[in-house]
């Protein structure tokens, strides 16, 4: 069974209604990803990209069962590059993956002028140089969404930093 099967239940949301809970995206092979995990506010969903799973595309599975406008993806990578599961997301992808990225927040109804979607990713070096900049201007255009990067886990509003951070 996928980690992204297994959620907790505080993430039940009941039949026909769609939940629009900010979203934690963790890919499994980044260090304290269990610790990550647990830290994740209880008004948000933690879902956890298992190794064998296509991230982009387990993202966008969610995603196109939600109404939610921020996620957050916490993951590996090097500058204009992210690992999410099995794949890669970099600027050299974002061809094979453009349809499922433009679909992530562009469904009927869900974006409008004053609601932009949100995409805050922290992943060390990812925004670093030129190619790290054409990589969130590259996602921000496809996805229409606002892109924020960080290589500071502590930044993450998503994270309860009450407790041992």
């Amino acid at each position: 069974m996928s980690s992204l099967s297994h959620q907790a239940l505080n993430n039940l949301v009941p039949l026909r209604q769609k939940d629009s809970r900010s979203i934690a995206f963790i890919d499994s092979s980044i260090a304290d990803c269990e610790y990550i995990t647990q830290k994740v506010i209880p008004k948000a969903r933690a879902i956890i990209i298992g190794s064998e799973d296509d991230g982009v595309k387990a993202i966008s599975k969610v995603l196109k069962a939600s109404n939610c406008l921020e996620i957050h993806v916490f993951a590996s990578g090097f500058p204009g590059c992210i690992y999410l599961g099995n794949s890669e997301l970099s600027i050299s992808t974002f061809s094979t993956y453009y349809f499922s990225l433009r679909n992530w927040f562009n469904r009927r109804g869900l974006i409008n002028r004053n609601c932009l979607p949100y995409i805050y990713i922290y992943s060390y070096s990812l925004n670093i140089g030129d190619v790290g900049e054409e990589f969130v201007r590259k996602l921000k255009k496809i996805t229409g969404a606002k892109v924020c990067t960080s290589s500071n886990i502590l930044k993450s509003t998503i994270l309860n930093h009450a407790r041992d951070f």
